[in-house]
């Protein structure tokens, strides 16, 4: 499935507040079926972010839509192993959450949707697609 954009922590708690922006993304992906990745490590900063049950319950509906793909890093020291990666790039964006969204978006040439594009653009420059939400 290709993934046409990639949620970052600050997204995922913009969808959990209303998002128009991450709404329209998520629609879009179901009715072309394509994917949005979420980094894992965005959704544990995420829910470390969350205040009350309703707002637990909108990220858990996020996590069950069709067209989420949940992206864990690759952590095989003896072969593919995103850790590394994640942590030189966390030194520049200042958030592991966003290195790993930068690694993923990369990996698939997605956009990235962000509250804090600064951050992303701290290793993926500014000409690639960063919608701020």
């Amino acid at each position: 499935m290709i993934v046409e954009a990639v949620l970052d922590s600050g997204a995922l708690m913009a969808y959990v507040h209303g998002s128009v922006p991450v709404g329209r993304l998520l629609i879009r992906a179901a009715e072309d079926l394509t994917a949005v990745a979420v980094p894992s490590t965005c959704l544990i900063e995420a829910y470390a972010g969350l205040q009350g049950e309703e707002e637990f319950d909108r990220l858990r509906v996020l996590r069950l839509l069709p067209a989420i793909l949940i992206d864990d890093p690759r952590s095989n020291v003896d072969g593919p192993d995103d850790l590394p990666l994640i942590g030189g790039m966390a030194a520049r964006t200042g958030r592991v959450g966003a290195a790993h969204a930068t690694l993923v978006a990369a990996g698939h040439s997605a956009a990235v949707y962000t509250s804090l594009p600064h951050q992303i653009e701290a290793v993926l420059g500014k000409r690639w697609p960063i919608i701020e939400v």
